[in-house]
């Protein structure tokens, strides 16, 4: 019973969070870009990351993520996402096993956050539109790059709002253009819908609520 309660909870803080406040593709830039704050006192700033302090708590990764370091923090309805993802393909594998957030151990919670940090400070101005290959602290390689966007402003602006682009690479190296990697090599590229926050410690790019947090992808379905 106490899992299923901890379970309301953390979807119940998820969908108020999203009803707070809907964080939209903002143009790629933060509005004031520097803010007088660490990084975790910005996330508290903001309810759409209600969820993820809980769980950066839960692993102790506050004094981390408040050093000399690079953040792209997935947003609560990233977590929803991978909430749902997680506990449907769960249950299509044992319609009697339990799940909830409570089950991942805090040293596996922990490793997995840290594949959204980067060592050292990676701001706006040093990207360009190819990608730039960084270690996280989790030890696995990502691309990130500053890209013009034109499917929204297509005629309405002579010059393109640049986005910044995280590519979780999962083969040996960055996908060769022109070529079909294995299914389960094929890099992950999300758009981050603000960038280049400053804070007084490090610096954050926050990803596209359509992420899928940890890369979860599922892989059972439950029968109809």
């Amino acid at each position: 019973m106490k899992k299923y309660i901890l379970l309301i909870v953390v979807v119940t803080a998820i969908f108020i969070g999203c009803e707070k406040q809907d964080y939209l593709i903002d143009g790629g830039v933060h509005e004031t870009g520097v803010v007088d704050m660490t990084t975790y006192e910005y996330l508290q700033t903001n309810a759409v990351f209600d969820t993820l302090l809980l769980l950066i708590d839960k692993a102790e990764l506050k004094e981390t993520i408040n050093g000399d370091v690079t953040f792209f923090p997935p947003t609560d309805f990233s977590i929803k996402n991978y909430i749902t993802k997680k506990y449907g393909d769960t249950i299509a594998q044992n319609a009697f096993v339990e799940w909830t957030m409570d089950d991942i151990p805090v040293q596996t919670l922990r490793d997995s956050l840290q594949m959204y940090i980067i060592p050292n400070k990676v701001n706006r101005d040093d990207l360009t539109e190819e990608n730039q290959v960084f270690q996280t602290l989790l030890g696995n390689q990502v691309g990130v790059a500053l890209i013009p966007v034109d499917d929204v402003y297509a005629g309405i602006v002579s010059t393109w709002p640049e986005y910044v682009f995280l590519t979780h690479i999962r083969g040996a190296g960055l996908d060769t253009p022109g070529t079909v990697p294995p299914e389960e090599e094929i890099d992950i590229r999300n758009v981050c819908q603000t960038s280049g926050i400053e804070t007084n410690t490090g610096v954050i790019h926050v990803l596209e609520n359509s992420h899928t947090m940890f890369y979860f992808v599922q892989t059972h379905f439950p029968e109809n």
